[in-house]
């Protein structure tokens, strides 16, 4: 049998594609199908859905979360009890919730402490702080605000911090770390600022709080007395305080003028000016504070600087020290950051004529 042979194969020269080929190919179709998406996003999607390219980018930060910020004013934040019984096989006092007044805050590391004259009444109340009971040595009050100083004898506390707060806001979230009234544990809860400026009333005195912040969303049914409130920051905003059925704080920049005269063993001037704060009071457009009061000859304190000055009922007070008063800077707020022999111009309206009165 003849046997079958297999048919001659004519060489090629054509060889197969290399690995460089390969990859030189990929990267030329890459670029072409990135260039083409451009195009298409460029010229073919819609601008309302382009601009989340543009977005900022956002950061948080979770290394601090807000209750690391409110445990370290633990050592800061004191309560205050009244005086209890002693057990004498313990050798020492028991407190109860009934025995709970409110609490006071750390302002100086030698034993100052600052609350309210709603929480301290007399030197026979106890202090806790630290897990240590003290007793009060001395009361200081600052009849402008309603801060209450008390000394303890100690030289380890730690105090707050007291920067300025200007530009607080309605809506901001305000934080507390204060004492619970059954233990010496602490509790934390936020709140938000309904108001950053709420009148005490419509006839204002320079020489008494005029304006508070005002608590809302509370995330407890119940605010101690004197408890702080800071910002997402750690500065001070306030001290809680009760005014009639609103539950507000008093501002830190008057509390830390009260803490600076405190310290220099100084008194707050006596200005003797009532006025309506023009501003922020409805129906009222016009600028400046209104010197007035219910009882017209009781606008102005006699034998005050005021009434040295020459300031009458129904002036109205534009300025002082150039400095203008407007919605968020009254009379009484600008007033604070002087002292007794301090000159002081203020630039007033009277029978429609600017004029300038000095006040020392």
């Amino acid at each position: 049998m003849e046997e079958k042979k297999e048919h001659f194969v004519r060489p090629t020269t054509e060889r197969p594609p290399s690995l460089v080929s390969l990859t030189l190919l990929a990267v030329i179709f890459g670029v072409l199908a990135g260039f083409g998406g451009y195009l298409i996003g460029k010229w073919f999607i819609p601008a309302n859905i382009a601009f989340l390219s543009n977005q900022p980018e956002i950061k948080i930060n979770l290394e601090q979360p807000l209750t690391s910020v409110a445990n370290k004013y633990d050592a800061s934040i004191a309560g205050l009890y009244k005086g209890s019984k002693i057990v004498s096989d313990l050798a020492g006092p028991i407190f109860d919730q009934a025995d709970y007044l409110g609490a006071a805050v750390a302002v100086t590391s030698d034993g100052w402490l600052m609350s309210t004259d709603q929480v301290v009444l007399t030197t026979q109340h106890k202090v806790v702080i630290n897990d240590k009971i003290f007793d009060i040595e001395e009361i200081k009050k600052d009849v402008f605000s309603g801060a209450v100083f008390i000394k303890i004898k100690t030289n380890d506390l730690l105090a707050i911090n007291f920067q300025l707060t200007e530009g607080v806001k309605a809506g901001e979230k305000i934080f507390t770390d204060q004492e619970l009234a059954s233990s010496l544990d602490h509790t934390f809860s936020t709140a938000v600022l309904g108001n950053a400026h709420f009148t005490a009333g419509t006839y204002l005195s320079s020489d008494s709080i005029d304006y508070y912040y005002q608590l809302t969303d509370l995330s407890t049914a119940h605010v101690n007395l004197g408890a702080p409130y800071f910002n997402l920051k750690g500065d001070l905003i306030g001290l809680s305080y009760k005014l009639n059925q609103d539950m507000v704080l008093l501002p830190a920049d008057y509390l830390k003028q009260a803490v600076k005269h405190l310290l220099a063993a100084t008194e707050r001037p006596i200005w003797g000016i009532s006025y309506i704060d023009l501003e922020n009071n409805s129906g009222l457009d016009e600028k400046g504070n209104y010197v007035y009061s219910q009882v017209l000859n009781k606008a102005v304190t006699a034998n005050t600087p005021a009434a040295r000055a020459g300031l009458k009922a129904k002036d109205r007070i534009l300025s002082i020290n150039n400095d203008a008063i407007t919605k968020d800077r009254t009379i009484t707020s600008i007033l604070q950051n002087y002292r007794l022999g301090d000159k002081i111009i203020l630039k007033v309206v009277r029978d429609g004529k600017e004029m300038d009165l000095e006040m020392k």
